[in-house]
């Protein structure tokens, strides 16, 4: 990704929230649900099919648009913990750690269901952190 330059991405369906992720059996095995594995398969092909450069290495800011089909309640942090998994196993970011800012919509009640994936180098607001650290260190 050269200087200033985004990256969008577009996935046909929502994350399958993290935490129902994951099912155990009465022998302590754990696997993945087969809802799981299809989205992740599927995520996986969209992926690669839009991104075939070498994997992101600097720290990043990545926006995120879900597009609900209806009005139910989602968790959002359960959705982007899936997605950050994906994207590193699609090869797109190194790893997760890299990410240093998002910012997450919710487009509700939108008729069509989808996610929406934003991705730009990270720039440090300056003037900002001074003042949030100098007010944090008065706070204490």
């Amino acid at each position: 990704m050269r200087s200033g330059q985004n990256i969008v991405l577009f996935l046909s369906s929502l994350p399958v929230p993290k935490t129902n992720r994951y099912i155990r059996r009465k022998n302590g095995w754990v696997f993945k649900s087969p809802r799981v594995t299809l989205w992740e398969a599927r995520a996986l092909w969209e992926l690669q099919n839009q991104y075939n450069q070498e994997s992101l290495k600097k720290p990043l800011s990545v926006e995120v648009y879900f597009f609900l089909p209806d009005k139910r309640k989602r968790d959002i942090d359960n959705m982007l913990k899936t997605l950050w998994d994906v994207l590193e196993r699609a090869k797109i970011i190194e790893n997760d750690e890299l990410i240093w800012e998002t910012k997450t919509v919710k487009v509700k009640d939108a008729g069509i269901s989808g996610t929406v994936i934003v991705i730009k180098p990270f720039r440090k607001p300056k003037k900002v952190l001074e003042e949030y650290e100098k007010r944090l260190s008065e706070f204490k």
